[in-house]
């Protein structure tokens, strides 16, 4: 898997953390985005991914965490740790979902469940990933690690409410899309030295614009007008 595809993955993934964080709150959308990218490697199990099934929920007791699951699931082979060091081959069956936003609206509704109360809403993302583990979550020894290094690589925490402007929340706006909102900000890039056509359309040019903007005011390039680049406006 190419770098780009693992930013497109995390790009496709984020604002769906956000919103879930937003109805649901608690587990922060960094420490979402993290263990999506880890368990299924940032979309690339083409099983995990076909079922929209990205944070590897198991069916378990299939009582719990029922609102934004429709009960449907699939099975799989997995390697668990139940000894540090020793990996042993199961038979799981892992929860499927319509769409990724599903998914993790699930994760959330799971993680706000008495079987993750030790999981704190104060807690900072490191100590929160150590307390999901905690939790059962997963077996893996090397998850949590995995996860925090994922967030450290492609700086996740822009995406956690702590760093997020308190402005009111716009649109996000991205590649491919032919509104009002495009031709406010083709205006405003033009306004900044671009040159861009006033046509309401998120083009190439302009994807090549967003990025070059981003850059500049020290955010990361992902082309996607979200919360942290509409707070640039004016600065």
């Amino acid at each position: 898997m190419t770098e780009a595809q693992r930013i497109s993955f995390i790009q496709e993934i984020a604002p769906y953390a956000q919103e879930a964080y937003k109805t649901l709150g608690k587990v922060k959308p960094s420490i979402c985005i993290g263990m999506a990218c880890v368990e299924s490697g940032y979309g690339g199990s083409k099983l995990m991914y076909s079922h929209n099934a990205v944070l590897g929920q198991k069916v378990g007791t299939g009582r719990t965490a029922k609102k934004y699951w429709s009960g449907k699931f699939f099975t799989s082979k997995t390697k668990e740790e139940y000894t540090v060091g020793v990996h042993t081959t199961i038979t799981s069956a892992f929860r499927a979902y319509d769409d990724l936003r599903q998914c993790i609206f699930n994760y959330y509704e799971l993680l706000n469940t008495s079987l993750y109360k030790r999981v704190l809403a104060s807690s900072d993302y490191r100590t929160q990933m150590q307390q999901i583990k905690a939790c059962g979550y997963m077996t893996s020894s090397t998850e949590v690690n995995s996860v925090l290094s994922c967030i450290r690589k492609y700086n996740l925490t822009q995406y956690d409410p702590e760093n997020m402007p308190n402005t009111p929340v716009q649109p996000y706006v991205r590649y491919g899309e032919t509104n009002d909102y495009v031709l406010s900000w083709q205006k405003y890039l033009n306004t900044c030295g671009f040159n861009l056509v006033e046509n309401s359309r998120f083009d190439d040019a302009m994807l090549y614009a967003v990025k070059k903007y981003q850059q500049q005011r020290g955010l990361v390039p992902d082309g996607i007008i979200g919360p942290l680049t509409w707070a640039t406006v004016g600065k």
